[in-house]
C-alpha cells in the first residue's frame, strides 16, 4: 500500500512539473517570470559566494586588539567609512554569537562590566550595523551577504520578536534596501516592522524606575542577564527614548528616580 501511495504522489508530482513547462512554453509571460526567477537564484549563488570572500577579507581587516564595548562603541562613530564600519562589526558579531551565527541571539548573555550595557542589545546592533555598511558598500557580493546576516538572524525566534518584529526605524529601512539589492524574498516574504525608537538598541543601563512606571510607558524589561523578556525583571528597556533603567520597588508614582 506505501510503495502504491508512493508511486501516486511520484505521478501526481510529475504531471505538476509537466505542466507547468508546459505552460511556460506556451505562454510567454510565464516563460518569462521563469527565466527571471532562474536568473535571480543564479545572481543569488554567485552573490553569496562573492559575499563569503568579502566576509573573511573583512574580518582580516578587522582590529583584534579593541575590546567588545569598543567595538560596540566605535559601530556610531561617524568618521569611519562603511568599509572600516562593516569590518568592525563582523568581529564583533563573530565575539558576541556562538559560532558568529546569528541565529544563536537568544543564547547571548550577560553585560559588560563596568559599563553596563547589555551583551544581546548590543549584538543586534552589531548585526544591524553590518548590514547597512555592507548594503552601502560597492563590492561584489556585499548586498547578498547583508541579506544572508539579516536571514540568519530572521532564525532566531526571540530575535525575530525583539529585534524584528519591533525594531527601530533604520531597520525599515534596512530591509527596504535589501529588497532592492537582493531581492530574493525568503518563505513568507519580508517582514515589515512595528518602529518603535531609533538605533542603537543597547545603551548604558542608568537610573532607577518603579514596575507601574515601566508598565506605564510600555517598557520591555531584561533579566539579570540583559535578556528580553515578558513580564517583570530586573532592568527596564524603554525602547522608545532609548535608556535602560535598574527596576526598584517603590511607590507606584509616574517617577523616575535621579540619577537620570
Amino acid at each position: 500500500m506505501k510503495k502504491y501511495l508512493s508511486f501516486v504522489v511520484k505521478g501526481i508530482v510529475l504531471v505538476v512539473i509537466f505542466a507547468f513547462l508546459s505552460l511556460c512554453l506556451t505562454q510567454p509571460s510565464y516563460g518569462t517570470e521563469f527565466e527571471d526567477l532562474v536568473s535571480l537564484y543564479e545572481s543569488k549563488e554567485a552573490g553569496e559566494s562573492d559575499g563569503l570572500k568579502l566576509q573573511e577579507r573583512l574580518l582580516q581587516q578587522a582590529p583584534k586588539d579593541m575590546s567588545q564595548y569598543d567595538m560596540w562603541e566605535s559601530l556610531f562613530n561617524k568618521d569611519l567609512n562603511d568599509e572600516k564600519r562593516a569590518s568592525i562589526a563582523l568581529r564583533l558579531i563573530s565575539e558576541l554569537f556562538p559560532q558568529g551565527d546569528p541565529a544563536l541571539w537568544s543564547s547571548i548573555e550577560g553585560l559588560w562590566i563596568p559599563q553596563m550595557v547589555p551583551k544581546p542589545l548590543a549584538a543586534l546592533d552589531a548585526v544591524y550595523v553590518a548590514i547597512g555598511s555592507l548594503l552601502s558598500m560597492d563590492e561584489k557580493g556585499a548586498p547578498w551577504l547583508a541579506r544572508s546576516i539579516f536571514l540568519r538572524l530572521y532564525e532566531s525566534r526571540e530575535a525575530r520578536i525583539y529585534g524584528i518584529r519591533t525594531a527601530p526605524v533604520e531597520v525599515v529601512k534596512i530591509i527596504e534596501e535589501i529588497k532592492t539589492k537582493a531581492p530574493l524574498a525568503p518563505l513568507g516574504g519580508w517582514p515589515t516592522p512595528n518602529v518603535v525608537g531609533n538605533l542603537p538598541f543597547a545603551c548604558k543601563i542608568y537610573g532607577y524606575i518603579s514596575v507601574d512606571t515601566a508598565l506605564s510607558y510600555n517598557m520591555t524589561f531584561l533579566d539579570s542577564m540583559g535578556r528580553p523578556r515578558g513580564g517583570s525583571g530586573l532592568y527596564a528597556w524603554d525602547r522608545a527614548r532609548g535608556r535602560i533603567y535598574i527596576v526598584r520597588s517603590g511607590p507606584s508614582e509616574d517617577k523616575i528616580w535621579s540619577p537620570f
